[in-house]
């Protein structure tokens, strides 16, 4: 590969930092690749976690992009709404070799028509909102591949979504190095990652929060696609 490929990591208000940033550490480590970051105005904001958030570039100044990554959040109804964004996204979509999206990202790129015709997925909590975007193959997987379309599941699924994107882009030798450099084995305290490992009263209490926290987004996609 004779020039990097351009990694951005999309960043916006209220994003779970882990989507983004996860994905941001494995790839700044690719040679092949040149990772920046970039919002809509390029000024600085906070992270669900309150973490301060700098981006490399706005919109206006962002460079061409090769490989676009959409991270997400606990409610991504603004950057669904926003004009501007859709926008933003529909036209460097058209250039990119890869759209890509972590968590609850797919649901923006699926507001802007990015993943119809495609499979994919997002958090487990919030697979019914994308399956309403009936032109989506929706699966509820760790991280799905089709074509020139890479999503993962839920925070911690950029992680495996980085090296898959790696191993997809370059070559597994390429992701398994990365891997190890990372030391990425594993080896979670509680079999509780999944709704269909975890205790049912725990699953509970999750969807829960999670309905609480995405209500007026889950009210928008029923009052746009309900059927």
């Amino acid at each position: 590969m004779s020039k990097p490929l351009n990694v951005a990591v999309y960043l916006f208000d209220n994003m779970t930092m882990l989507d983004g940033y996860a994905p941001l550490q494995i790839l700044s480590f690719v040679e092949q690749f040149n990772t920046f970051t970039f919002s809509k105005e390029g000024t600085a904001l906070k992270s669900d976690c309150g973490a301060l958030l700098t981006p490399d570039f706005s919109f206006a100044s962002c460079p061409a992009i090769d490989i676009l990554v959409v991270p997400g959040g606990a409610n991504v109804l603004s950057e669904m709404i926003d004009a501007t964004v859709q926008q933003f996204m529909q036209d460097r979509a058209a250039d990119a070799r890869y759209i890509t999206s972590v968590c609850t990202g797919a649901l923006i790129l699926a507001e802007a028509g990015l993943l119809n015709g495609y499979r994919a997925t997002t958090h487990w909590a919030s697979i019914d909102q994308l399956a309403a975007y009936t032109d989506i193959e929706t699966v509820n997987e760790r991280v799905v591949v089709d074509r020139n379309r890479i999503t993962g599941g839920g925070v911690t699924a950029g992680i495996d979504f980085a090296l898959t994107l790696t191993a997809e882009v370059l070559t597994p030798e390429v992701a398994q190095t990365i891997q190890l450099i990372f030391e990425y084995r594993p080896q979670p305290p509680f079999n509780a990652g999944s709704p269909e490992t975890a205790p049912e009263g725990i699953v509970n209490l999750v969807r829960t929060i999670a309905g609480e926290k995405s209500r007026t987004l889950q009210d928008f996609i029923k009052d746009k696609y309900a059927t």
